[in-house]
């Protein structure tokens, strides 16, 4: 009898040929209406257009499954679809020269570039569940996991500063973005009290403590994903391990010292993400 694991595995696989089969007929479909279009004008525009947008979308899909290849051949997968994007886009670029290109074609380009970049910057994310959490220094953590022989990034709460329900508490990251293994995924889980099942994330997410600088008085923690203007706030998540070297952390105040320890609930916030690379690809876009 198959294990769970092998289970689930059959059933991801199963899902994968079914997609695999709505865009190969969304892409059969799409190719004969531009096949039908007149060779001038937009229309011929969309016309030459359709080999750079079938490529980009089963490049996007492709890279879903990346991951899960041996180190070589991912760094290879990755290189590969690279290039391929860098083509595609370039054909669309061309063809809607010294303008912008329709909205669809934006997400496609926007949908692809996403999905390379959560190769390199995804990881995994555990959020707080409980009421809060004060988190300890993250020494011991840290040199057991470059004991062994992690050589991915580490994203931490600053030590002694409370963080609340909902908000994003630790970021892991495998080295060149691969799968993260199941005993470091275990251990950075066990270490810290009160979080949520660790979940995918396409990049690492900063949470920042906003206030009424005219009162002192905290505002809100407002949670960004790290892929472009950052705002302002104090940041409450340091890297405490990045491409397998441990960074300095700073000490938690003295017991009793602080304010934040007394400081009550504070109200968390998601900033909606620019690019998350999670787009359903089960229903292509036209």
């Amino acid at each position: 009898m198959p294990d769970e694991s092998q289970a689930q595995s059959e059933a991801r696989g199963e899902t994968r040929a079914e997609t695999w089969l709505s865009l190969l007929a969304h892409w059969t479909e799409f190719a004969q209406a531009a096949k039908a279009s007149p060779s001038a004008g937009e229309g011929g525009r969309w016309k030459s257009a359709t080999p750079a947008i079938i490529g980009l979308q089963a490049v996007t899909f492709a890279l879903a499954d990346v991951r899960e290849l041996p180190a070589d051949e991912r760094r290879l997968g990755v290189d590969r679809a690279e290039i391929l994007i860098h083509g595609h886009v370039a054909a669309l670029n061309e063809l809607w020269r010294g303008e912008d290109p329709p909205e669809g074609v934006r997400e496609l380009i926007d949908d692809a570039q996403a999905a390379l970049r959560a190769l390199s910057e995804g990881g995994m994310e555990w959020r707080v569940k409980d009421e809060r959490l004060i988190a300890e220094h993250p020494a011991e953590l840290v040199e057991q996991l470059l004991a062994a022989e992690f050589a991915g990034d580490l994203m931490v709460p600053t030590p002694g500063t409370p963080i609340f329900t909902g908000s994003p508490a630790v970021f892991v990251r495998a080295a060149g973005g691969g799968e993260i293994e199941k005993a470091v995924a275990k251990l950075v889980g066990e270490w810290f009290d009160g979080l949520a099942k660790g979940e995918r994330r396409a990049m690492p997410r900063q949470v920042y403590r906003q206030f009424d600088f005219g009162t002192g008085r905290v505002v809100r923690d407002l949670v960004v994903a790290m892929d472009g203007t950052l705002p302002g706030g104090q940041p409450l998540l340091v890297w405490a391990i990045k491409k397998g070297v441990a960074v300095p952390v700073t000490l938690p105040p003295r017991a009793g010292s602080s304010w934040d320890r007394e400081m009550g609930a504070v109200r968390v916030e998601l900033e909606e993400e620019r690019s998350s690379g999670s787009t359903d690809l089960s229903k292509p876009r036209r």
